[in-house]
């Protein structure tokens, strides 16, 4: 099992509409609608945030529980080499298979 989270800050209000834009992006992914630019924008941050994930305990104990959940120990360079390796047609592929599972608002008590 593998899960994507989509992380977006809404107003409630606002909720249909910010997922009837999520859902579009999806839809736009799937039929490759983004550019080799995109990807490789796309790589280089997440990129990144591995060369960060050592610094920062709350990243690294995300990190951490992910591989622990998945029973799978990646290190960090061969996280980061197979981020490299990443093709457009196997994004399309896989985002043919999202299901949209869990939808959730963080509201304050006041």
């Amino acid at each position: 099992m593998n899960n994507i989270f989509i992380r977006c800050g809404i107003e409630v209000q606002n909720y249909e509409k910010a997922l009837d834009i999520i859902k579009k992006q999806i839809k736009d992914i799937e039929d490759g609608k983004f550019t080799d630019e995109d990807l490789q924008n796309a790589k280089q941050n997440i990129i990144a945030t591995i060369k960060f994930i050592p610094d920062e305990q709350d990243t690294g104990i995300t990190y951490y529980f992910g591989q622990e959940l998945s029973g799978n120990y990646v290190p960090f360079e061969e996280y980061e080499n197979k981020v490299k390796a990443v093709t457009k047609e196997q994004i399309i592929e896989l985002s043919s298979k999202i299901n949209i599972d869990t939808i959730y608002f963080l509201t304050s008590r006041n």
